[in-house]
């Protein structure tokens, strides 16, 4: 009986009782469980009961961090984007052309996951939060590498501007709109090397 009892409890468990996790290991078991309901049920059924469930969690440490499936929504993709901090220069101008794309082509894997696509249109504190961490830093990093590679000689006098630091993330970002799936190494290093390098070079 005590062991029919204890396989009981067991199979309780694992139909989706809640898992003692803490800290990291619990927000990415959230986390995931946000991108998971979004694919499933789309943002409209998309709530924070059933992201819960699928993290088998309580829904009370949810709504401590959390008010809304907004803000939840938000830290889960701030969460995936890349850090555009973690970008490193080395003082060459292609390389750091490469490095600064290199990076929104990351970001734009990151937001590529089908369950994001589900997002479009309903959630604009995600489209608040990618201009934010990614569209404006891409634009301010290439500006950055124009600007040091002018003073270094490696770019023509005037051409570090505002508008030519939009050129490479604009072809980017338009390639990844038109033709998912085909920003990739190669395709930044073709925009550095047939449109941006040409563009500025003295």
């Amino acid at each position: 009986m005590a062991a029919t009892t204890s396989g009981a409890g067991a199979a309780r468990a694992s139909a989706g009782a809640p898992t003692r996790r803490r800290g990291r290991e619990l927000e990415q078991a959230i986390y995931q469980a946000v991108f998971q309901q979004l694919a499933e049920v789309g943002y409209a059924g998309f709530s924070m009961d059933g992201v819960a469930a699928a993290a088998r969690t309580g829904k009370a440490p949810l709504y401590r961090r959390w008010p809304d499936k907004e803000a939840l929504l938000r830290d889960a993709l701030s969460d995936r984007l890349p850090d555009a901090s973690a970008v490193e220069f080395v003082g060459d101008l292609r390389a750091d052309l490469i490095a600064v794309l290199g990076f929104l082509k990351s970001a734009c894997t990151a937001t590529a996951d089908p369950a994001l696509q589900a997002v479009k249109g309903h959630a604009d504190p995600t489209h608040a939060l990618v201009r934010e961490r990614v569209s404006e830093p891409s634009r301010s990093m290439l500006l950055d590498v124009l600007v040091a590679g002018e003073e270094r000689g490696e770019v023509r006098r005037g051409a570090a501007t505002p508008l030519t630091a939009r050129v490479g993330p604009a072809m980017v970002i338009y390639q990844n709109l038109t033709a998912p799936g085909t920003v990739d190494d190669a395709f930044v290093e073709q925009i550095v090397d047939d449109v941006l390098l040409p563009l500025v070079r003295p």
